[in-house]
């Protein structure tokens, strides 16, 4: 990550509430290179006399390796990037043609990461979210309730469809 683009949200923040999620990550040392570099650039902007805080800093969960090392990564929030994940763990793009059908968020193999995900965010103190197509697909939403998912990212398109159907699924 660029150092330039660090700045912004630690202006940002001394504002108001903001967190800074990075996508992709795949190793906890990313996760600390971005944090040394916070360290740094939030040092630079305080001696130039700017008003400055420290977002919480998160990272999006849509490598299976992750996924199943999160509780490693010392991040402050989690937020599973379902399509992605979907992809590497079957095996199958969403849009590549004869394999497409075997992109199932739905999964088991999925729904387990996810709820591995959830139990040790949670062990660990820390929010578990999710995002992607299906976090807004009433067909889909049961199985992610299910897997303990409690924060949904969708476009606002979709909104009241998932409201309704989060609002008619009952876990037991």
């Amino acid at each position: 990550m660029c150092r330039v683009q660090l700045r912004p949200p630690l202006r940002a923040a001394a504002y108001g509430l903001l967190r800074v999620m990075l996508p992709m990550v795949t190793v906890p040392a990313e996760l600390e290179a971005v944090r040394q570099l916070m360290d740094e650039e939030e040092a630079a902007l305080r001696a130039a006399g700017l008003r400055c805080a420290r977002p919480p800093l998160g990272i999006m969960i849509e490598v299976p390796a992750v996924a199943l090392t999160v509780d490693l990564f010392d991040a402050a929030f989690v937020c599973i990037g379902l399509n992605d994940l979907t992809q590497y763990v079957t095996a199958a793009g969403r849009d590549a043609g004869d394999v497409a059908a075997f992109a199932d968020p739905s999964h088991p193999g999925v729904l387990r990461l996810i709820a591995m995900v959830v139990d040790a965010s949670h062990a660990a103190g820390r929010d578990a979210g999710l995002c992607g197509d299906a976090a807004g697909d009433p067909a889909h939403i049961p199985a992610l309730l299910g897997a303990g998912i409690r924060s949904l990212t969708v476009a606002p398109a979709a909104l009241a469809r998932t409201k309704l159907a989060i609002a008619q699924t009952v876990l037991s």
